[in-house]
């Protein structure tokens, strides 16, 4: 039987990516594992689209929504232009609650920049509380779009900002009863607040403007899910140094609460860049405001996929599911 989150890679490759219909011409990057995106070719310019749920959190959930697609489609340098939204809500939901929804959904959009194209609202049974999934569309020229898998040794490893803004900041906003018997409640606050900082849009079109081999915005699985799938979508390996990672000190302390690893939490607004250009990739950022920092290298294949921590080199393996899911099993079992 298969856990909660994401489904594993080597299902991904058995039972998904051989089935997906008739490879077509204009399509330019096809389903693969560790593309988020499908880049569809349209002459001088190319639609950049990506599609995902909200499941694991409750109270976000709605901003969440516009902010990871339309983080998947500045990965690969393309300017979010509108989203289609697919609400389905449970048996028993009112107008209020559906007119909550749609007012985050347009805040978040407004602070994005993007319009709600359309999509579908329905109340079914087939679900226990509100589930939203948006398909974010963006545009850039034909020559200028990034993928996952274009990573090359030698490249500098950049993360902007932190690590684990989006699972604190759900876990702190979801679970803040179980954290306040554990934590202070300034840092339960502060992680909160980092729902403001899940936006990667800006970090992949200014990345991508200097220039960049590949970037993955770093969701389910955290940033040892993003190594592993941007490696084996590119055929190298990689090597990260635990010293050089920027986790901020609410991220850990939630962390060390639930008893799991910052490393394997969904991570949204925080992108993975692989680039030559390091210095300038991180000036330009910065220059913007935005945190970055280089963690590590770009491999040979032969080299592996390892993480570096007091001279010992580990393997890199993704978790068999998101941390989140975790954390949230581990209070479920407590009530």
């Amino acid at each position: 039987m298969l856990k909660a989150g994401k489904v594993p890679p080597e299902l991904l490759k058995s039972s998904v990516y051989p089935y997906v219909g008739k490879l077509r011409k204009e399509v330019l990057v096809h389903s693969g594992f560790g593309e988020d995106c499908s880049i569809i070719d349209f002459g001088d310019s190319v639609a950049v689209l990506s599609t995902d749920p909200i499941t694991g959190a409750d109270i976000h959930s709605s901003h969440l929504a516009v902010y990871v697609s339309c983080n998947d489609v500045a990965a690969c340098g393309a300017e979010p232009i509108g989203i289609l939204v697919t609400l389905l809500l449970p048996i028993g939901s009112n107008e209020s609650l559906l007119k909550e929804l749609m007012k985050e959904i347009n805040e978040a959009a407004n602070k994005v920049g993007i319009e709600i194209l359309g999509g579908h609202s329905e109340i079914t049974s087939a679900v226990s509380k509100s589930i939203i999934s948006t398909t974010a569309i963006g545009i850039t020229g034909k020559d200028k779009f990034v993928t996952s898998s274009g990573a090359k040794p030698g490249d500098a490893i950049i993360v902007t900002k932190t690590l684990g803004l989006e699972g604190s900041a759900i876990l702190a906003s979801d679970f803040e009863e179980f954290l306040i018997k554990k934590l202070p409640r300034e840092t339960i606050e502060k992680a909160k607040n980092f729902i403001e900082k899940i936006s990667v849009v800006d970090d992949g079109i200014i990345a991508s403007k200097v220039g960049v081999s590949a970037m993955h915005d770093i969701t389910e699985g955290g940033l040892l899910g993003a190594c592993y799938e941007v490696a084996e979508a590119s055929g190298v390996g990689v090597e990260i140094y635990q010293d050089l990672l920027p986790i901020l000190p609410e991220t850990q302390d939630i962390c060390k609460a639930f008893g799991i690893n910052p490393l394997g939490l969904i991570s949204s607004g925080s992108m993975f860049i692989c680039t030559p250009f390091a210095d300038e990739v991180i000036a330009a950022l910065n220059e913007s405001k935005i945190d970055a920092a280089v963690i590590g290298k770009v491999t040979s294949q032969e080299q592996g996929k390892f993480i570096v921590s007091s001279g010992k080199k580990c393997p890199i393996v993704p978790f068999e599911r998101d941390e989140l899911y975790n954390a949230i099993e581990k209070v479920h079992n407590q009530l």
